[in-house]
């Protein structure tokens, strides 16, 4: 079993944003090699988050992943771009048209992968699969972090992995030591975890994740 554990970081403010990467960038996190840091525009979701440009102030040596948790994605893509991102997700509920994205994307030359909530149907999502990089299955309702998990998200990777899509199934939401095994189990090949390892105990929770992943 083959699985990347991705730490999560979800800031309001700029001050949020600089502890939250002290706090990555001084723990064993660092050593995972990405970083998974979510933008929120309060249209999408009922939160608002930091902008590309506060990230841009912090440079840390480790690849970034950008969750846009926002209703029109495709102006924020030059600006991540910019801000030295590697991969970028959006939202298949976003209102911008889903393949515009992923060329603009990638034409930035960064990764693309889509988020799908759990209400969202995965007929939506086939047409856009062999353009893609990433599914990243949503186990919460989101926009917060600390939410409880959706334990039908297990089924919906399940059923992912069945059709032999050639993409990464990633998993993000209330992962923690007490399912991730499960995930991993069901096929989800990237676990993105915020909470359980940037809010806590990141070095001690690490290890349990990993004990939890025979890793």
């Amino acid at each position: 079993m083959s699985i990347q554990i991705i730490p999560a970081i979800l800031s309001q403010t700029e001050e949020q944003f600089k502890q939250d990467i002290e706090k990555f960038s001084h723990s064993k996190l660092a050593s995972l090699g990405w970083i998974h840091i979510d933008f929120m525009d309060d249209i999408l979701v009922p939160n608002k988050s930091i902008s590309p440009q506060v990230v841009k102030k912090y440079p840390i040596n480790v690849k970034k992943e950008a969750h846009l948790m926002v209703a029109y994605p495709l102006k924020w893509a030059e600006k991540l771009a910019k801000a030295g991102f590697n991969r970028v997700i959006f939202h298949l509920e976003a209102r911008d048209n889903p393949i515009q994205m992923i060329k603009t994307v990638r034409a930035r030359r960064m990764e693309v992968g889509i988020a799908i909530n759990m209400d969202t149907s995965l007929e939506k999502l086939e047409p856009l699969i062999k353009y893609t990089d990433e599914v990243l299955v949503m186990a919460i309702t989101p926009g917060f972090q600390g939410q409880p998990f959706i334990p039908e998200s297990i089924t919906r990777i399940k059923k992912i992995k069945s059709m032999g899509w050639k993409v990464q199934i990633g998993v993000d939401g209330a992962v923690r030591d007490n399912n991730a095994k499960q995930l991993a189990q069901a096929g989800a090949d990237r676990l993105t975890i915020g909470s359980f390892l940037i809010k806590e105990n990141s070095d001690r929770n690490l290890e349990v994740i990993m004990k939890a992943l025979n890793l």
